[in-house]
């Protein structure tokens, strides 16, 4: 019997990366992106936005234990742009030092399907979920009308192309600088440092050294079903 493979092809590398499947269990088109879910027996639910591999139920908590581990733990107002699927959010509220969490998640239908195929982040006690805000919005719109401070920022965005170039732009970083209260954290997902260095990791670092930002530093970490491997965050703070 012929195995089922879903590739995701990484034109910078040439290379691509499969995952066998046994069950596709959904597609449709958001307003915002393709969205397709697989069952794998290995890695459970798998989530693709845009045909690039998001999340799935096991076997890859190496990016929210690495995003997590990065937070002060003085950390109490965090503000996640993105992470619709609460996979962040869910392990955040767990943490007894954690007093708000508040979620900006552009599509709708990304957390609709999160809830339906990654049951587990939305399991929480009700003291824990009380912690948890949600807005659809815009990122960019919701950071330019915000009044907060927070004291760690979380950009979980998809790549940066398309409604997502815009959280790397410098106009939507100055403003995160502004909502970040003094000694805050800035956390962004910065793509791969073996294929992403020139167009994404360095221009970032340099966006935040003229904004303002100190302490500038890139955390490679394992990443076994993302293009290379290997992925990466980006961490700086407000002085």
């Amino acid at each position: 019997m012929k195995k089922k493979v879903y590739y995701e092809h990484d034109i910078h590398t040439g290379t691509s990366i499969g995952l066998e499947y046994e069950k596709y269990l959904y597609q449709s088109q958001s307003k915002y992106q393709n969205i397709e879910i697989i069952y794998s027996g290995k890695y459970g639910n798998a989530m693709y936005l845009d045909g690039c591999f998001m999340l799935s139920e096991r076997n890859q908590d190496y990016y929210h234990v690495e995003c997590i581990s990065l937070i002060p733990s003085s950390a109490k107002n965090i503000l996640i742009i993105g992470g619709g699927d609460y996979a962040i959010a869910s392990k955040l509220a767990k943490q007894r030092g954690i007093k708000s969490i508040q979620i900006v998640e552009i599509d709708i239908e990304v957390i609709n399907l999160s809830k339906k195929y990654f049951p587990k982040h939305f399991k929480l006690s009700e003291k824990n979920a009380s912690k948890i805000s949600l807005t659809v919005q815009d990122g960019m719109r919701f950071i330019r009308k915000n009044t907060e401070r927070f004291d760690c920022i979380i950009i979980d965005s998809t790549d940066p192309i398309d409604n997502s170039k815009v959280l790397i732009s410098k106009s939507f970083l100055r403003e995160c600088f502004k909502a970040l209260r003094y000694g805050g954290l800035i956390i962004q997902q910065s793509g791969s440092p073996i294929k992403d260095t020139n167009h994404i990791i360095n221009p970032l670092m340099k966006k935040y050294e003229c904004i303002g930002f100190k302490k500038i530093n890139l955390h490679p970490f394992p990443m076994p079903l993302y293009p290379t491997g290997t992925w990466s965050f980006l961490s700086a703070k407000r002085a």
